[in-house]
């Protein structure tokens, strides 16, 4: 089979490579879509001590289950599925203590992503795989990021009608603002520096600036600048949130006033990954109609044209980029 791989700091190719095989209790995905992170650009640009080359890339995926083992329960041949890039253990003291996303002895599926098929098996698939509907299928490719946002926002402890701004109209600051008013019934503004994204949220149906003022019982940071710390805390109202979501580069120092914190009673919170329920509640809003992702997956790349998908994702053209894999 074909794979996106990386092959160090600013190298990709297009490589033939083994097709995952299963066993009786493995189940072998044939990938619709796939879809271009955050952590791709990052690694493609500067390395990833995590991901050593040369390594298949993606972890936004979705598609249609072609093989399954003899002892498989559950999950037929012909099924759509988006596939986690991750599952939990179920049995470290993060897990147990009721956050997931703290695990730190993951499993994981056969390859990445931006390939032909992965493979996992049963024990897996059952905390991994979800069944989506054949409509859904390209939107289901970005349920991993949108359960991200879930996660951050069933951390916030928010009540409905309550004032939220987003700093970051890129992917992430959209699909948090997003789960944040269509799930969480948020009222929602987004600021940011670039007035094509602006735009964008803006025919979202989102409030917008290009600078923000005034007072929000959260504020969820997606830009990992760690000046916006100092800048929006005063913006939080008592006993508000602010949300580091963004991950910030190693080593990076931040300076605030802890002040606010201490005599306004702000919590000061970092989210990272996703909890299982998360992308589970992730697929079944996307299935029920509830939750519309398909303004962000309009821009999307033959296989074959992996490299100019890359540069567009890279140089920040579209607010993402997807990858077709398969028919």
């Amino acid at each position: 089979m074909k794979a996106v791989m990386y092959e160090g700091i600013g190298k990709l190719s297009i490589r033939d490579v083994e097709k995952p095989k299963i066993g009786e209790d493995g189940i072998l995905v044939k990938i619709m879509y796939s879809f271009i992170c955050s952590t791709d650009i990052k690694t493609f640009k500067q390395g990833h001590p995590m991901i050593k080359p040369p390594t298949i890339l993606g972890h936004e995926c979705s598609g249609r289950i072609v093989e399954v083992g003899s002892k498989v329960e559950g999950f037929e041949v012909g099924e759509c599925v988006a596939v986690a890039p991750f599952v939990n253990c179920g049995e470290c003291e993060q897990c147990i203590g009721g956050n997931p996303e703290g695990c730190r002895n993951r499993s994981f599926p056969s390859n990445g992503a931006m390939t032909e098929y992965l493979s996992v098996d049963m024990s897996y698939a059952r905390k991994g795989a979800w069944k989506v509907s054949e409509s859904q299928i390209k939107e289901a490719a970005l349920a991993e990021p949108m359960a991200c946002a879930l996660t951050s926002c069933r951390n916030m402890k928010l009540q409905p009608g309550e004032s939220v701004l987003v700093v970051g109209a890129g992917i992430m600051g959209m699909l948090n603002a997003t789960a944040l008013r269509d799930i969480y019934g948020q009222i929602v503004k987004i600021v940011d520096t670039r007035e094509d994204r602006l735009k964008f949220a803006e025919e979202m149906g989102f409030s917008t600036s290009l600078e923000a003022s005034g007072k929000f019982n959260s504020v969820v940071l997606t830009a990992p600048i760690p000046e916006l710390i100092d800048r929006y805390l005063p913006m939080v109202k008592l006993f508000g949130n602010l949300v580091l979501f963004g991950g910030y580069p190693k080593g990076i120092k931040a300076s605030f006033d802890p002040n606010i914190i201490h005599y306004n009673g702000i919590r000061m919170t970092g989210t990272t990954g996703f909890a299982p329920k998360d992308f589970a509640a992730a697929t079944s809003l996307m299935n029920s109609g509830q939750l519309l992702l398909t303004p962000f997956t309009d821009r999307i790349y033959e296989f074959s044209d992996f490299e100019e998908a890359f540069n567009d994702a890279v140089e920040g053209r579209s607010i993402k980029v997807g990858i077709k894999v398969g028919e």
